[in-house]
């Protein structure tokens, strides 16, 4: 699932090759994917994309001041640029053609086909968006905001970092990320964190969040990507083989359907 770096980067590669462009068409392609009934998607037709932002793992694509589609890619979506007369598959759930002869399209490949359209007046009408907890590449994402998130919490790390309504964009990589690089345990209670831990906490997800975002940027250039770029992580899917710092062997967690990578040397168990 593209979490908050990647998402980052879409946004800006979006930026420099939608806007302006006069849409010719939109229309959805599998049932279920679009959200919303009004406004209608044909109400894109004949105009272009103003603007393009992100908030916590949507993105939202403006039109127009009271225009706006919601985009949440879930697990397997993706958007691609390709010539109008490319054939459409059943991977396709989103088509936006321009004018100019070339077609935006969202696709979700694999038989999990969970993405996201809303077409809205405001982007706050999504309950994902106007519920979403602070940004942590943002200003008033302080280690003082962090501790308030953190106070009274009963729940291990990973929760408050990857609960949408605390912190927005963080998934399960990025999250086993952050905790390697504060060498704090995924099976930590919140409560339990120090002053020290909270600042620690803090400055690894800003670090984390805005390296990723760096390598990922520097990968693709201005070209869409269809997967997710996660080689250059640390500790995520890296089960077994060596912590680049202590030389233990990366250990995995497994609850539910979340698994949680971590070096039980670096990160100790304490908490459990």
């Amino acid at each position: 699932m593209p979490e908050l770096p990647d998402l980052e980067v879409l946004k800006e590669v979006l930026t420099s090759r939608i806007l302006d462009r006069e849409i010719d068409s939109a229309r959805a392609l599998r049932p279920g994917i679009a959200k919303t009934a009004s406004p209608m998607l044909t109400s894109l037709s004949g105009r272009a994309f103003s603007s393009v932002s992100r908030r916590g793992k949507y993105l939202i694509l403006t039109i127009e001041p009271r225009l706006h589609l919601v985009v949440h890619l879930m697990i397997a979506g993706r958007f691609v640029l390709c010539r109008g007369g490319t054939r459409i598959t059943k991977a396709t759930g989103l088509q936006i053609a321009f004018a100019d002869g070339e077609d935006l399209r969202l696709i979700e490949n694999g038989p999990i086909k969970l993405a996201k359209v809303h077409a809205v007046e405001d982007p706050l009408d999504v309950e994902g968006v106007a519920s979403a907890g602070v940004e942590p590449l943002s200003p008033d994402f302080t280690v003082q905001l962090l501790k308030d998130l953190g106070r009274g919490r009963r729940c291990h790390l990973k929760k408050l970092l990857t609960d949408q309504r605390a912190i927005a964009g963080i998934g399960s990589a990025y999250a086993d990320e952050i905790m390697f690089a504060s060498h704090l345990s995924p099976v930590r209670y919140v409560s339990t964190l120090s002053d020290g831990e909270f600042v620690r906490l803090h400055d690894a997800t800003v670090s984390v969040l805005s390296e990723a975002i760096e390598e990922i940027r520097n990968r693709i250039g201005d070209s869409l990507f269809t997967d997710d770029i996660r080689d250059f992580l640390v500790v995520y899917k890296r089960t077994g083989e060596a912590c680049p710092i202590c030389g233990a062997k990366i250990a995995e967690i497994r609850y539910a359907n979340t698994r949680t990578y971590y070096c039980p040397v670096c990160q100790g168990e304490e908490g459990k």
